[in-house]
């Protein structure tokens, strides 16, 4: 992801008994390519996230679709990965930022035409302290509720990405409550494959994924890793 709250050296040695028992994935947002997937996939790395959409505050409007979002979701399908789901960093806080309804509509086209088929697009709710892209709690409850709205519209199955740092920071509260019905993603950089540390937030009580390090290279790429259960 884009911002993280610590930065981890995990070798991969220290996974890869683990993997043969554990479900563990990797997420990108670089372009990666079909060879450092296919290290990864017999690494015992079998789920891939990657980014298809940036928040680009600095254009008018903000919101783009990622370039290398198409590439990377075939390139992890090439290298043997069994699973694909995608995410998205949108643009918030800026009255330049595209409305919720339209950055969603973008990678529903951009998803259509190029024929890909993933399981869960994740919304990545974090802090960029760069863009100060959740500028109020009320503004950001706000913005989430529109992204839930179009999201649920779209009858795609989405979830969220974040940690309960992060949430109560943004939200205001680690209490406030989007959807705990849909999947959470959550960040915490320990390097364990559990999720006995998970600190409950947004009113999830058990997670889906867990991404328990980040900015580690390994297979000649950069990568997050992610721990299924």
């Amino acid at each position: 992801m884009l911002k993280k709250l610590a930065t981890i050296a995990l070798s991969v040695a220290s996974v890869v008994g683990f993997a043969q028992a554990q479900t563990v994935g990797v997420d990108v947002s670089a372009l990666t390519s079909v060879s450092a997937f296919q290290c990864a996939n017999g690494e015992g790395y079998t789920q891939a996230v990657v980014r298809c959409y940036i928040e680009a505050y600095g254009q008018n409007p903000g919101g783009a679709l990622d370039s290398n979002c198409y590439q990377n979701y075939q390139n992890a399908l090439d290298g043997g990965f069994d699973a694909v789901d995608i995410y998205m960093f949108p643009c918030s806080g800026r009255s330049t930022c595209k409305s919720p309804g339209t950055q969603v509509q973008e990678i529903i086209d951009y998803v259509g035409s190029n024929k890909m088929t993933f399981g869960t697009l994740w919304l990545d709710v974090e802090i960029d302290p760069s863009a100060n892209n959740w500028p109020s709690a009320s503004e950001a409850q706000a913005t989430l509720q529109e992204y839930k709205s179009v999201l649920n519209a779209s009858g795609w199955k989405w979830g969220v990405y974040s940690s309960q740092s992060q949430w109560s920071q943004i939200v205001g509260s680690a209490d406030w409550e989007l959807d705990s019905s849909v999947p959470v993603w959550y960040a915490h950089w320990d390097e364990a494959l559990s999720f006995d540390n998970f600190a409950t937030f947004g009113g999830w009580s058990k997670p889906t994924i867990k991404q328990y390090a980040g900015d580690v290279t390994f297979c000649s790429a950069g990568w997050d890793k992610n721990y299924y259960g």
